[in-house]
């Protein structure tokens, strides 16, 4: 029992921490690149192919990981102002109804965004710069759907649970008040 409740413990934290860590990365990640890229243009007179690439894919990661964090967070961007006139009967229903709409149009996009990758994957498109494998840099977006599709699916679960033990429904965390 202990050590099963060990392991949920470490799945639980990087149940929490995932995003964090990916965004932290591919933040750092453009950051480092593009200022390696600036000194490179003008104290040396020259700049890479790949600098540019790079730091663009890693901005395409960073956003489809920040969608999934927000889902989960229910920090993304709505209006709100009808749903907090209502109840808690009528929040819950609003989130329900917000969170089934996310999932149909997540599970949609993520089914649409295969396709690219598996066309890549049979043709063996490159990148112009990086000389890999196109199909790594497509598969971030099916990958974000994927995570905001997890993260719909938990906070419809984490709802469930709230409301058998008759707690108001989660509106989330804010960014800005």
């Amino acid at each position: 029992m202990v050590r099963q409740r060990h392991w949920y413990d470490r799945l639980a934290a990087f149940d929490r921490q995932a995003e964090r860590w990916l965004l932290l990365t591919f933040y750092a990640l453009i950051i480092a690149t593009v200022a390696i890229e600036v000194l490179r243009r003008f104290l040396l007179d020259y700049s890479s192919v790949w600098g540019e690439e790079l730091s663009r894919y890693a901005f395409i990661y960073l956003a489809w990981i920040a969608a999934g964090a927000a889902v989960r967070d229910r920090a993304h961007i709505r209006i709100d102002v009808l749903v907090n006139l209502g109840g808690a009967r009528i929040q819950r229903l609003a989130w329900w109804l917000a969170d089934i709409a996310t999932l149909t149009l997540a599970v949609w996009a993520l089914w649409l965004s295969l396709s690219p990758v598996l066309t890549s994957l049979q043709y063996g498109s490159v990148t112009p710069g990086l000389r890999v494998s196109q199909a790594i840099f497509l598969a971030a977006i099916p990958l974000g759907f994927l995570v905001v599709v997890g993260r719909v699916v938990q906070s419809m679960v984490a709802d469930v649970g709230r409301m058998r033990r008759g707690l108001p429904a989660f509106d989330g965390n804010r960014l800005f008040d």
